[in-house]
């Protein structure tokens, strides 16, 4: 183990410099007063070529929270927030608890205002100092981090960074809080000393307890209809190969239902697509992946008499409050472990249960061929359609994009026109539904891929959420020309929907206009990119879509500025 001893130096000059030794590449962050003594020490690093995170200015909290987490789910590395005191922790609260819904790592961290009228270096010297103060600043998200914790003083620096970012890195992942006192931060050292690499670890990948996997193996290989659902198992870029040999090995149809991430490839004989209801009723046996609903109670049904099976880091969700979906077998590890050890351990019973795998790979196999035919019809009854349909954007942005191009969703893209052959290529974010995700996650995207093709895909109402002027300064100040598709629908279709859903003959449901649930006093939005030196452009012609995406992507990609088409389209 090497030691670093960094001499004169602030506890803002060493907290940054251990940051870039812990592998954090970049500090997306929001400034405020308590800041001063971090800003002295990223300029002090400029002038003596000190190694610090790259600090990237983001206007608003919502553009700093998702850039960190696009930018992980891209590399597989957690990046570090800081925001001003209370108030940008209220305001990065949006982002943070897409990240703990979607098990995303990121060492989040606050100023905290000073706590000492005089006498301390960095002590308050402004009015706004005294009405910053809460008696619990991280109260407020508390429910929401894995850990967290005040820095106190300088000698704890090393140890409370290392433990922030092992627990964050460890399986079930998820986002730390760290606050950090104005005086602490402007404290002065005559010397402080670290040991690289870290000797703090995250937890190592778990595995399935042996007995419980021996057990669902035989389950698995018995079943005449086994089923898998996931959501979230291609979080994990090791899953998508195992999931994709385990499936298909052993015949098994795999439904990513209301999926946040791609976890199967587009053409995989077993991806039987992205709805429940043609397989969920014959499932005799039925493994949940990385899926908190893997179905909703009151509306799909199973069969009284099927097994259930729960696998993942988290497979019984504690996080969340009420879960009444039956669990006869929960395993409990790393997605891509547990995957190779059943696969593995259902070899033992691959041979006896040969003739009923055959039978069931050949009848999935007419299955897979009509349900893409039945996808292909409907493209083609609604590709003229005006206003546009989704689908037919879909499609167009299917034709556009490359295999390695990253594809980030807060929108009504369809997957089922989508041809997705790698891993972590398609993201959404919003697992905590959490709205204006996408626009942050293509940022951050693009920051660790800058050579790659981004596209994000928005509603329009989560282009507004957002904060598209913030998200299109940080384009521009830092260079990353994505391109942003808006599904523009003028309307929030969720809201109406479950209100329909709920009354059925009601009033809203007679009303063409339902109340708070329309967005169409303005729709221009094309222009917001402007103010960014970005290309704009509105399409209402199904015909000029294509069209206008190629020219969308030539900014992009050869004027290497950000555009923005937006997109009429129906609900």
């Amino acid at each position: 183990m090497q030691k670093i001893t960094l001499n004169n130096v602030t506890v803002s000059d060493a907290y940054m410099a251990l940051l870039a030794d812990r592998g954090i590449d970049y500090w997306f962050a929001n400034a405020g007063t308590d800041f001063a003594p971090v800003v002295e020490a990223l300029a002090k690093a400029q002038v003596l070529e000190t190694k610090v995170p790259i600090a990237v200015t983001c206007p608003h909290e919502n553009t700093a929270m998702h850039m960190a987490i696009g930018y992980f789910l891209v590399t597989g590395r957690p990046q570090a927030v800081m925001v001003h005191v209370n108030v940008g922790t209220a305001n990065g609260l949006n982002g943070l608890l897409n990240a703990a819904r979607g098990h995303v790592p990121m060492l989040f961290t606050a100023g905290r205002t000073s706590t000492n009228e005089e006498g301390l270096a960095g002590h308050r010297s402004l009015d706004i100092h005294w009405t910053q103060e809460m008696f619990d600043q991280a109260g407020m998200l508390r429910e929401s981090v894995k850990w967290d914790y005040e820095l106190r003083n300088s000698q704890q620096l090393e140890t409370v960074v290392d433990r922030a970012l092992s627990i964050a890195k460890s399986e079930p992942m998820g986002p730390v809080y760290l606050s950090l006192p104005r005086e602490v931060l402007a404290q002065s050292m005559a010397e402080f000393t670290y040991t690289t690499p870290s000797r703090q670890h995250p937890a190592a990948p778990s595995v399935p307890n042996g007995d419980a996997a021996d057990e669902v193996a035989a389950l698995l290989a018995g079943a005449e209809n086994p089923l898998i659902i996931t959501s979230s198992a291609g979080r994990d870029p090791k899953a998508w190969s195992a999931l994709a040999q385990f499936a298909e090995r052993y015949a098994i149809p795999v439904v990513q239902y209301r999926n946040r991430y791609m976890s199967l490839p587009s053409n995989h004989p077993m991806n039987l697509g992205y709805e429940l209801k043609p397989l969920l009723d014959g499932a005799d046996v039925i493994l949940a992946i990385d899926v908190p609903v893997p179905w909703l109670p009151a509306e799909d049904k199973v069969r009284d008499d099927a097994k259930v099976i729960h696998m993942g880091p988290d497979p019984l969700h504690g996080y969340v409050p009420v879960r009444g979906h039956p669990c006869d077998i929960a395993l409990a590890c790393a997605t891509a472990e547990g995957l190779h050890v059943l696969n593995e351990t259902m070899a033992e019973h691959e041979a006896k249960a040969k003739t009923r795998i055959d039978k069931r790979r050949a009848a999935l196999a007419e299955r897979w061929k009509m349900l893409r035919e039945n996808w292909r019809k409907k493209l083609d009854s609604v590709k003229g359609q005006t206003p546009v349909h989704p689908a037919w954007i879909s499609h167009c942005i299917n034709e556009l994009k490359g295999a390695d191009t990253i594809l980030i969703k807060e929108s009504p893209l369809l997957q089922e026109h989508m041809d997705i052959s790698q891993p972590a290529t398609m993201f959404n974010a919003g697992a905590a539904s959490g709205l204006g995700h996408g626009l942050g996650c293509a940022l951050g995207a693009k920051l660790a891929a800058r050579d790659r093709l981004v596209i994000g895909t928005h509603g329009d109402g989560s282009y507004m959420f957002g904060n598209p002027i913030s998200a299109h300064y940080v384009g521009a100040e830092q260079e990353l020309p994505v391109l942003t598709v808006i599904f523009n629908n003028q309307r929030w279709q969720a809201v109406r929907r479950a209100t329909v859903g709920l009354h059925k003959d009601g009033y809203a449901a007679k009303n063409p206009h339902q109340p708070i649930t329309f967005l169409d006093s303005i729709s221009n939005y094309q222009k917001a990119v402007e103010v960014a030196d970005g290309y704009g452009e509105k399409v209402t012609d199904p015909n000029d879509v294509m069209p206008a995406l190629q020219r969308g992507l030539k900014a992009v990609t050869v004027e290497k500025r950000q555009a923005v088409i937006n997109i009429i389209c129906s609900a």
